[in-house]
């Protein structure tokens, strides 16, 4: 690709390709993939899963597997199905840089990339890392305006460049090719958030994942694109209404500041939108501080910033998808439950009188001195309970964000999620296999793990 090395796009393309991650940015890097592939186990028996398994079983065989299931098959529609799956539950993590859904794309491509090539473990971090980074950069350059007031989700218009990194760095392309592979991927890049609260918002995971994957095969085979794909007069950033037009001041320090290890990676421990996790971890701890129930409150009222009201957006959820994106769905549940889990999200349980009875209860206001945080990291609080008592109190981040979460809760969550596909003991030998994953020489003695069949199965136990 002629470029002029100066330019962003030749920057990135430079880093994309020689990039030294420093072994913190590999640690964060492994605990992502092994979270995320907990996530995908757990996923695999969600309907949408389904649905898109059985496209791409019928499409035919290949050398990539479809976690949680027996089938392997190309890596495109491996990147597909895989990347679904880790959408799914909305259990995935999050990146308060770019806006978006970092692994649930990274991961798949990742992961597809990499059986095809025999690759070893260590390729897996490396490419997840630089994938992870790009993305934060374009975050930088392109919202809020693309994401809050054009509606682009950002998991996919983002996770799309952020994939086709990651499968280029495994598949070994140069500098010029990777251009090429983010030059293709720009066009491909999609999804809006006005299709969040259904089954395409996991599918716009999965095809960032496909869509970058195919991008780098298509640009290993000499397949071209546009020198100014990203930041032409007619290209990525201009036609996705990006807050800047230009990548140079965002992509300057690639490879001097890894944000990876400064900002980090938000892991969700409630398969909600993360627009409710603060305000459900103050609200649970309020609930075990005072000890009171679900029938002695009156009214919840929950202060958020601006951005939060456009997520959440179901009162009434009917859905379990709905319920994810409602405030009042996931403050009552929490009351009820003491515990948001998958199960939570059953549209039994949506239905349950109690809950039906405490959702207009719980209220939703903006809070305008909560915009001068990071999006989605505060919230207060205030329980008015039956006999007159008032509890109020502020979140500040929710238990998983970087820094806080354990080796122990990241352990739990992934047995949790395994469960649903795997027997204990097979779970527990995966997760140990995941610690060591830079020590494998090839990809594929870790995903072989991850098969469905009667000596993993955790259905028939």
């Amino acid at each position: 690709m002629s470029v002029d090395i100066k330019t962003g796009a030749a920057r990135i393309a430079e880093f994309v390709t020689r990039a030294i991650p420093p072994a913190t940015a590999r640690e964060r890097a492994a605990a992502a993939i092994r979270d995320t592939i907990g996530v995908i186990l757990a996923g695999a028996v969600e309907r949408a899963s389904r649905i898109v398994q059985a496209m791409a079983a019928q499409d035919g065989r290949g050398p990539c597997r479809i976690l949680g299931t027996r089938e392997r098959t190309s890596p495109e529609l491996a990147a597909l199905a895989n990347g679904v799956a880790a959408h799914a539950l909305d259990y995935d993590d999050m990146c308060f840089v770019s806006l978006a859904h970092p692994s649930c794309a990274l991961v798949p491509a990742a992961l597809a990339a990499a059986e095809l090539t025999r690759a070893p473990g260590r390729s897996l971090t490396e490419a997840y890392v630089v994938g992870f980074e790009l993305e934060c950069r374009l975050g930088t350059v392109m919202n809020p305006r693309h994401y809050h007031q054009r509606g682009w989700h950002c998991t996919s218009s983002i996770g799309t460049l952020g994939a086709a990194a990651a499968a280029a760095r495994i598949l070994g392309l140069d500098a010029n090719a990777t251009g090429y592979a983010l030059g293709i991927a720009a066009s491909a890049a999609c999804g809006l958030k006005e299709n969040l609260g259904t089954m395409v918002k996991p599918l716009h995971a999965g095809m960032a994942a496909r869509n970058g994957v195919m991008a780098a095969r298509l640009a290993q085979q000499g397949f071209t694109a546009s020198e100014q794909a990203l930041d032409g007069a007619q290209g990525y950033l201009a036609a996705m209404d990006s807050q800047h037009q230009a990548l140079d001041f965002a992509v300057a320090d690639l490879g001097s500041r890894w944000e990876i290890t400064q900002t980090g990676i938000t892991v969700k421990l409630y398969p909600s939108c993360a627009a409710t996790h603060v305000a459900l971890d103050t609200l649970l701890d309020m609930k075990r501080c005072e000890g009171f129930s679900a029938r002695d409150v009156d009214a919840i009222a929950v202060e958020v910033d601006s951005i939060t009201p456009r997520l959440l957006i179901h009162e009434r959820p009917a859905t379990g998808l709905e319920a994810k994106f409602s405030m009042p769905f996931c403050a009552a549940a929490a009351l009820v439950y003491g515990q948001l889990g998958i199960d939570t999200f059953d549209v039994d349980r949506i239905q349950e009188p109690v809950i039906q009875a405490l959702l207009p209860r719980v209220t939703m206001r903006v809070n305008t001195a909560f915009d001068a945080k990071t999006s989605m990291s505060q919230a207060r609080v205030t329980v008015r309970l039956r006999d007159g008592r008032i509890y109020s109190q502020c979140g500040d981040g929710a238990r998983g964000y970087p820094g806080r979460l354990t080796g122990e809760e990241l352990r739990t969550k992934f047995t949790g999620c395994a469960r649903r596909t795997m027997r204990q003991e097979a779970a527990d030998h995966a997760w140990l296999a995941l610690k060591e994953m830079e020590s494998i020489d090839d990809v594929r003695q870790l995903t072989e793990l991850f098969e469905f069949g009667p000596g993993n199965s955790g259905t028939d136990v």
